[in-house]
């Protein structure tokens, strides 16, 4: 497969560099694949260098391998074997590519010999894992969807490698190496990779126009590809290569952002939690765009390449990589992640049962439990199946090398896929829930609160108000995959708000079919929890302390669980106009007494910052921090005594 971004390595040495081959082994080190293959070919067909030719044919099959042609890459494998050069990982790599071929008994085979025989540990467990995938090819191949039409798009399709799809306001994006006439990187021979846009015809999803997507984001120099996207298409993250220089700080692949203004994208930087010295790809936001997913080979995974997750920072900036665990990620390589708005994620995988390369999985998370499926065919084959995306819920996209007519060896290209599955009982779906105010550890039920819900632009939908028992009932349907935002407001209660997502709400047709009705109207739940004012509480008191306003670890960030609680004094602040108010902050006594102070003024100062981010005049805040000076529990010794010492407290200043 030519996945071009994964090209960039710097190859192991192998044998000497004897005069004849120095040339050829130059650009073999350099990355320099291609041309290194030409030099190579040059030796094993001349009768000048008889000594030099197993090598020379290993190293040709290397070169493929490494710029991810490994079908290429066998028959070379072959000639080094029978002119008697000694490599045993080449018995594990050409396996590997019969299995990519479908020829799963001979790949057998030399898996086990390997698994026997070989010297690299990790090749060894793979050998032994790749065996015990062969074992279920026969039953994974039973799995074929017989709804799913998948058609492969002239329009869109090469000579060249087209891969990565995503979708941006309707049209398709994608990476293509088509366009030669600036540079050809070494690697392949191919060009470097750029991203373009695929317009669809209307009356024919395979009848539109390609164009190229933006010139500041794309460099004739680098390879691009893999972009997503926010839901309003004003933010971008794309991976980005480096120029195959070896002396640069960025190694390999990074990701980088953008932003859409004025109708033009932005020069594009790094993103903050892009590691120089790691593979950084194929990113993907989820929908409402605050969490993003990316596939990287940073120390601390489970195999090759993981998939990881972060959370956007009310600063605008991207949390702490959490890798997605055991579950998603295998001792292979994990990669190409895409949530779709069911709540559903889709990943490829050659780590995971398979029927050969990487494969497509549906991974789902019920009852905090994530269970895991290979997509089988029509969406898997032999070869490599990855990036599936979707525009709408029974039409999307992904990546393939699957071998076609015959042929040897594919390129990627990219296939539509559209699911034909009859529907047995439509399903209309609605939103109910509950009104409540919590007192010491009690649910109060209000009634007369005012419940509007809302589109993510905050456009109105339908207003309602709870009854005596504090329910509150929507008659507008709802879209699965769709998100919404739900408000309750109440006198002398803070104004909450509640995002909402039908994502993986789907009802199952089983729980359906067997009910009277013809179309079946399905109540969803959700809850509106408000919180009395505390302005009186605040006059009487002088200060009080806020709740839930939590950091990380030795940082002074704001999360997201503590701005929305900080929106609560934002809303407290419009509503008494009057009033000024000094924000402290208090950590507990682990650190030194300097290092406390200072954090915690970084800290006071951050939740200040973000209030006046939110319209409120500064002059009528005060950030001041106190460290461990001021503690609740003096001699705390549990985890509970030491967080009821790290605190937020607010206090009244002179009246303006």
């Amino acid at each position: 497969m030519k996945r071009l971004l994964i090209a960039i390595s710097i190859a192991s040495l192998f044998g000497s560099c004897s005069s004849p081959l120095s040339v050829a082994e130059k650009h073999f080190l350099n990355g320099e694949y291609q041309p290194a293959i030409h030099k190579y070919e040059n030796i094993v067909s001349s009768d000048k260098y008889t000594k030099e030719k197993p090598e020379a044919y290993f190293k040709i099959a290397e070169a493929y391998r490494l710029s991810n042609r490994l079908v290429e890459a066998l028959p070379y494998y072959k000639k080094a074997k029978d002119s008697g050069y000694e490599n045993m990982d080449m018995y594990y790599y050409y396996a590997y590519g019969l299995e990519l071929q479908g020829d799963y008994e001979k790949a057998r085979k030399l898996f086990s010999r390997y698994a026997k025989e070989g010297d690299d540990r990790q090749l060894i467990r793979r050998a032994k894992d790749e065996i015990k995938q062969i074992d279920m090819v026969d039953s994974l191949s039973k799995v074929v969807d017989p709804f799913i039409e998948v058609t492969k798009c002239d329009a869109i399709n090469t000579e060249a490698s087209e891969y990565s799809p995503m979708f941006l306001k309707g049209d398709l994006i994608f990476a293509s190496t088509r366009d030669t006439k600036d540079a050809v990187y070494h690697g392949t021979g191919e060009g470097y990779s750029s991203l373009y846009r695929y317009t669809f015809d209307k009356a024919d999803s395979c009848n539109g126009t390609v164009t190229f997507f933006d010139s500041l984001i794309n460099n004739p120099n680098f390879h691009e590809a893999s972009a997503t996207f926010n839901r309003e298409g004003t933010y971008m993250i794309f991976a980005k290569s480096n120029s195959g220089h070896h002396k640069e700080n960025y190694k390999e692949v990074d990701l980088y952002e953008s932003r859409l203004e004025g109708g033009k994208w932005t020069e594009p930087t790094i993103l903050n939690i892009s590691s120089p010295q790691s593979w950084d790809a194929c990113p993907a936001l989820s929908t409402n765009g605050k969490t993003l997913y990316f596939a990287s080979n940073r120390k601390g995974g489970y195999g090759g390449i993981d998939i990881y997750r972060s959370q956007l920072n009310t600063n605008g900036s991207w949390g702490k990589p959490r890798n997605m665990g055991p579950k998603i990620n295998s001792r292979g390589n994990d990669m190409f992640p895409f949530v779709a708005p069911t709540g559903k994620m889709y990943f490829a995988s050659d780590g995971h049962p398979g029927l050969g390369g990487l494969d497509l999985f549906e991974a789902t998370r019920k009852n905090k439990k994530i269970s895991i499926r290979n997509m089988g065919k029509p969406f898997n084959s032999s070869a490599d199946d990855f990036g599936l995306v979707f525009l709408e819920k029974r039409f999307g996209a992904f990546t393939s090398n699957r071998i076609e007519g015959g042929g040897e060896a594919a390129t990627d290209h990219i296939y539509f896929f559209s699911d034909k599955t009859p529907i047995l009982k439509p399903v209309n779906y609605f939103l109910a829930g509950t009104a409540f105010s919590t007192k010491d550890t009690s649910r109060v039920l209000l009634a007369g609160v005012d419940v509007v819900l809302y589109t993510p632009e905050m456009e109105l939908i339908e207003k309602v108000v709870s009854n005596k028992d504090g329910r509150y009932e929507f008659k507008t349907q709802l879209t699965m995959g769709d998100e919404y935002i739900l408000t309750g407001d109440k006198e002398k209660y803070f104004k909450d708000s509640v995002y909402y997502t039908t994502a993986d709400k789907e009802v199952d047709q089983d729980d359906v079919k067997d009910l009277p009705e013809k179309i079946v109207n399905w109540t969803l739940e959700s809850e509106v929890e408000l919180t009395k004012d505390f302005y009186d509480e605040l006059v009487e008191e002088g200060e009080i302390t806020l709740n839930n306003i939590f950091y990380d670890f030795d940082d002074y960030r704001i999360r997201p669980d503590a701005a929305r609680e900080l929106n609560k004094l934002v809303t407290l602040l419009k509503q008494h106009p009057n009033i000024s108010i000094e924000l402290g902050s208090h950590t507990d006594d682990r650190g030194s007494e300097k290092y406390n102070l200072k954090l915690s003024q970084k800290r006071a100062e951050a939740a200040v910052e973000y209030i006046v981010s939110r319209g409120i005049d500064p002059n009528r805040l005060e950030a001041k921090g106190y460290g461990e000076l001021l503690p609740v529990e003096f001699n705390a010794e549990t985890e509970e005594e030491h967080q009821l010492n790290r605190r937020t407290t607010i206090a009244l200043l002179d009246d303006i």
